[in-house]
C-alpha cells in the first residue's frame, strides 16, 4: 500500500481528531509530531484530570492506523 504524504502539522491535526473521538480521551489538547518520513511519532497534553489508562490506549490505536497510511514530507520551515 502507498502512504500518503503529509506535512507534520496536517498530521497533528488528524491525529487529535481520532484521539479526542475516543471516550475518555477529550482531556487530550494538543499532538505534536516528531521524526521524519515513515520514522514518527507523536507526543500528546493532556489536561488535569484525564484518564491515562484511556488516552494511552487511544494513542497507541492511532499511531498504529495511521503509520499505516502517512508518511511525514519534509518541510523545511517544521
Amino acid at each position: 500500500m502507498v502512504k500518503a504524504l503529509t506535512m507534520a502539522r496536517d498530521l497533528e491535526l488528524i491525529v487529535l481528531q481520532e484521539i479526542r473521538a475516543f471516550p475518555g480521551a477529550e482531556y487530550v489538547v494538543a499532538v505534536q509530531i516528531v521524526g521524519a518520513g515513515d520514522e514518527w511519532s507523536f507526543v500528546i497534553s493532556v489536561k488535569d484530570g484525564a484518564d491515562f489508562a484511556r488516552i494511552q490506549y487511544a494513542a497507541r490505536t492511532t499511531e498504529q492506523r495511521r503509520k499505516h497510511r502517512y508518511s511525514l514530507r519534509h518541510d523545511g520551515a517544521d
